[in-house]
């Protein structure tokens, strides 16, 4: 995955969370005998999501140079670009990132600017392989405690939401997703509950047009959209 930005949560802050919206792909079969309409849900579905009211200053250039750097790197809908799921959901994501650390690299390296690098603790695993197109899935829970129904999850920034459990056996339990697994997942594999992400374009070609007038602050909602294409894309063969 090349020539992907992240989206800079905590330099461009806005005004309410970060809000992800469903949206599953229905087929319609015709009207009942009792004029019902009848419709039945496919394998398929994407996410939407807004980030809503970014306060942006006039005068901060660390701001006005981050914008138009995303601008230039996204060209409207063509780029690719990681949306984190950056606010608490569930018990299980509070943990998790109540958990995490922050500790240098094996070398004793940090990042240029001093920070260290983040350790995030396992707390959700793939209990089975998850094939392409899989809307249910076996996970085991690392921690004791953990209820892993309606909590969100990532693996290589295909976002998932879990629905109730349909079964469980100690910790292991089986539950349906959303949307179908995007490519194959190993088993054993770690899921992010921390902070989980979706791979992402701009909604529009215009999501990032500003508009400042005599303000010396504005504030703006950016929309996105899963990057199906780039899924489809991945698991062709």
């Amino acid at each position: 995955m090349t020539n992907v930005i992240h989206w800079p949560h905590s330099l461009l802050p806005s005004q309410g969370k970060t809000t992800f919206r469903k949206r599953p792909t229905t087929n319609t079969g015709g009207m009942t005998l009792g004029g019902r309409e009848l419709v039945t849900r496919t394998d398929l579905g994407f996410w939407r999501a807004v980030i809503p009211n970014i306060v942006l200053r006039r005068r901060d250039l660390r701001q006005e140079e981050a914008w138009n750097g995303i601008e230039v790197a996204l060209q409207g809908q063509v780029g690719l670009v990681i949306v984190s799921v950056s606010h608490v959901t569930s018990r299980v994501q509070k943990l998790a990132k109540q958990a995490r650390s922050y500790v240098p690299h094996a070398d004793g390296t940090e990042f240029s600017d001093g920070t260290s690098y983040e350790s995030e603790p396992a707390f959700v695993q793939l209990e089975e392989e998850a094939y392409l197109g899989a809307t249910v899935l076996k996970l085991r829970g690392l921690q004791s405690g953990l209820r892993l129904s309606g909590i969100y999850f990532s693996y290589l920034h295909a976002l998932y939401n879990t629905g109730p459990i349909i079964e469980a056996e100690g910790n292991v339990v089986r539950v349906p997703i959303f949307p179908a697994v995007r490519a194959k997942i190993p088993a054993g594999a770690l899921l992010n509950v921390a902070e989980p992400s979706c791979l992402m374009k701009l909604a529009s070609d215009s999501e990032l047009d500003l508009n400042f007038g005599s303000s010396s602050f504005t504030r703006k909602s950016v929309h996105f959209v899963e990057a199906i294409d780039y899924w489809d894309e991945a698991s062709a063969p």
